[in-house]
């Protein structure tokens, strides 16, 4: 595919994942180019070494705008549609793994877009908790038929895009927006993407297509996912004409994790340790746990600051 790469957005705190979705990249798709938009000043120098990486962060984005506003939760991938090295791309979350030819739902010569087609209709109550209040969408964007499309909202964790298709000053005006009305779009960039993408469709701007490609972990039961994505000694095993981008938004794929099926995601961040620094069995597994101990550590210690400066701000408050 011509001029065209991946893109995996990621922080500090889900770097552990992106290593294994880059790896799961490489593993089923090949030497397909990958770029990473990252928030933050970490070392990235395992990927490019094992991966050819390219790296968009805050010391190399070309747009002032987007270095000073772009980065940070719910807003690092949208850099993608601007300044991505590719015309068309494929956006994953950092805790997504590929699995199969996930490609073959890149079709750009039908759409601009393509995302993922849900399993299910939205209620007012799920479109409210996930993409955005009903009642401040109706007041301030009356012209949006929300309704039209409660069946096509998807999660933004996986969608292939074609740089350039919103202009940087509607992307200006939605930001301003959240920052005045932070309580209207849900779950970062979902509510906001969501609605840019649907709003455009409506006017006619951009050509949106669907495919069923990628899975919602916490959807489904361990033992489904389990038979669906069986991971032996010797790799992944896919079934038929399995291809979708296994997304791990609810509990995250730690090494000894109980709370979800993981063993796609511990099979991909060992290869990526073989591949950087040739650890295998025991040792990879080692370094592993190390990094699930580290990572916890921090969201720990993040929930307990964000507690103190919720506290902090009542008490100035009162």
């Amino acid at each position: 595919m011509e001029d065209f790469g991946i893109i995996v957005a990621c922080c500090y705190q889900d770097y552990l994942f992106a290593k294994g979705c880059c790896a799961s990249i490489r593993y089923f798709l090949g030497d397909v180019p990958i770029c990473l938009i990252v928030d933050g000043t970490f070392s990235t120098e395992g990927l490019k070494k094992a991966y050819g990486v390219r790296v968009i962060n805050h010391n190399n984005v070309e747009s002032k705008i987007l270095r000073e506003r772009s980065f940070g939760w719910g807003k690092t991938k949208m850099i993608a549609f601007w300044e991505s090295p590719w015309k068309h791309f494929l956006v994953l979350d950092a805790d997504t793994n590929v699995w199969g030819n996930i490609l073959r739902f890149a079709n750009f010569k039908d759409f601009n877009v393509v995302i993922d087609q849900p399993c299910y209709s939205y209620s007012d109550e799920a479109v409210t908790e996930f993409f955005f209040d009903i009642a401040g969408i109706e007041k301030h964007f009356p012209d949006f038929n929300w309704r039209s499309h409660r069946d096509k909202y998807f999660c933004t964790g996986t969608f292939f895009a074609t740089r350039g298709i919103f202009s940087l000053e509607e992307y200006i005006e939605i930001l301003d927006f959240t920052e005045k009305n932070p309580g209207i779009f849900k779950y970062g960039e979902m509510g906001f993407l969501n609605f840019m993408l649907f709003r455009a469709l409506d006017a006619g701007k951009i050509r949106l297509g669907h495919e069923d490609m990628q899975l919602i972990v916490p959807d489904f039961e361990w033992n489904d996912l389990e038979k669906r994505f069986p991971v032996k000694e010797s790799g992944p095993i896919v079934q038929g004409e399995e291809a979708t981008v296994i997304h791990w938004c609810g509990p995250k794929p730690r090494l000894l994790t109980t709370k979800a099926y993981a063993k796609p995601m511990n099979f991909c961040r060992r290869q990526f340790l073989q591949s950087d620094r040739g650890y295998t069995g025991i040792t990879a597994d080692t370094v592993l746990a190390l990094e699930d101990s580290y990572s916890l550590l921090n969201v720990y210690k993040n929930k307990i600051r964000r507690k103190l400066l919720g506290k902090m701000k009542k008490s100035v408050k009162s």
